[in-house]
């Protein structure tokens, strides 16, 4: 009998894969690997089952008077995490200007991307590029140059311009020079109607503007509500249709999938996260998609939503959770109290570039962070010294990492 070598075990582990593969093509569960084409038609087919119905025609109002050359205010769209905004706004912006081409409406839309975070010059560079202003990331060169640049590439533009501006809470440094570029000095250097149409998953960031720059910028506002269960149920039936083979999935699992989806959170891109989690464990154990595979997979991935909650907090509220995370980390008992984790807390906004906040203002951060379970809190009689609050981190250690490693990144600490 021939021995079982490292070999034999990864081949056979590949051949039991590859016999029980359920996956037809794993790309349909996972957008960033979908080329547009293939997105813009999966969008098409979810759109046309009535998801998102809402929030379409909200545009399409908006954006009406481009057809009869009137010129509509800026827009601002909400959401949360998961909810569609980006992709929902491209496949409109896609179809309204195929609508404007036919009607012989001169329309432009660009997509300037800011899902990472980035200072002023970077997003201007970003804007020049796709502006055909710069062939290639320019260095040494002042603000003012790339301003000019963009101004001289849109000189002989008398169309509409729109400007989809994703994730603009993600400027980190002087985010009122480039919302004064483009909301105040823009407009009048191009002969363009220039539409901005910017998406924030943070209701507070126009709040953190220049007061000037508040004043100019006229907006509707659009607020993409989390999916419900029905929602996700048409959104997960085209996925498996697209993604996985036949009989791939027993009853009640879709329906589990998105009513677990619903409950917790909306989105639709965790809904498609877990579906592609049961399907790669159903692979493992050589069976068909559960309700037991879905609970597992359930349960692996629910640590992700703990990073993904702080990545979209205020920065205030992150730095909040850092210095919580470093008090409970630099000393040899588990707990921290008040004092001094408002002591860091002070240490990191100044590292961020944020103004801290009063104590009793940080006290209601905690409670905020209390209640979603990052942290837990609770007050503690000294005797005749009053009382305090202990606090204390109650979540594994590599997830505590991942955490912290998430805040160092957003506050660029």
């Amino acid at each position: 009998m021939e021995p079982t070598t490292v070999r034999n075990k990864i081949m056979g582990q590949i051949q039991h894969m590859l016999d029980h593969a359920i996956i037809r093509n794993r790309r349909f569960l996972d957008d960033e690997q979908l080329i547009k084409a293939e997105q813009l038609a999966v969008l098409e087919e979810i759109f046309n089952a009535n998801v998102r119905d809402v929030e379409i025609r909200e545009l399409s109002s908006h954006f009406a008077p481009v057809l009869r050359h009137d010129h509509p205010v800026h827009l601002a769209i909400w959401g949360k995490t998961g909810t569609g905004k980006t992709l929902t706004v491209s496949y409109f912006l896609n179809l309204l200007a195929q609508m404007c081409a036919e009607k012989n409406v001169a329309l432009r839309y660009k997509h300037l991307d800011l899902s990472t975070p980035m200072p002023c010059f970077r997003a201007l560079n970003d804007l020049a590029c796709l502006l055909n202003a710069s062939k290639r990331y320019k260095k040494g060169i002042s603000l003012e140059e790339l301003m000019l640049r963009i101004e001289s590439a849109l000189a002989h533009y008398t169309g509409y311009l729109v400007l989809f501006v994703d994730e603009v809470d993600n400027l980190r440094r002087d985010k009122d020079t480039f919302m004064t570029f483009l909301v105040r000095r823009l407009p009048q250097r191009i002969p363009a109607k220039l539409i901005l149409v910017f998406v924030s998953n943070r209701l507070d960031w126009p709040d953190n503007l220049d007061p000037r720059v508040r004043s100019f910028l006229k907006l509707n506002e659009v607020v993409f509500k989390p999916y419900d269960a029905v929602d996700l149920q048409r959104i997960l039936n085209i996925r498996v249709e697209k993604a996985l083979h036949q009989e791939a999935v027993e009853a009640g699992v879709i329906e589990k999938v998105a009513a677990l989806a619903s409950r917790d959170h909306g989105d639709a891109r965790q809904a498609v996260a877990l579906l592609a989690k049961s399907a790669y464990l159903a692979e493992k154990a050589g069976s068909r998609i559960s309700l037991e595979i879905v609970d597992h997979a359930c349960s692996e991935i629910e640590q992700d939503k703990y990073v993904t909650m702080i990545r979209t907090a205020p920065r205030q509220l992150q730095a909040a959770m850092a210095a919580v995370i470093q008090c409970v980390s630099n000393r040899s008992r588990e707990k921290g109290e008040t004092g001094e984790v408002y002591h860091l807390y002070s240490t990191c906004c100044h590292q961020a570039g944020l103004r801290p906040l009063t104590r009793r203002a940080f006290g209601d951060m905690l409670n905020e962070l209390d209640m979603y379970s990052l942290l837990q809190s609770h007050v503690v009689s000294r005797g005749r010294y009053g009382r305090t609050r202990e606090i204390s981190v109650d979540l594994p250690d590599e997830l505590t990492g991942r955490i912290y490693e998430e805040i160092k990144r957003s506050l660029e600490m």
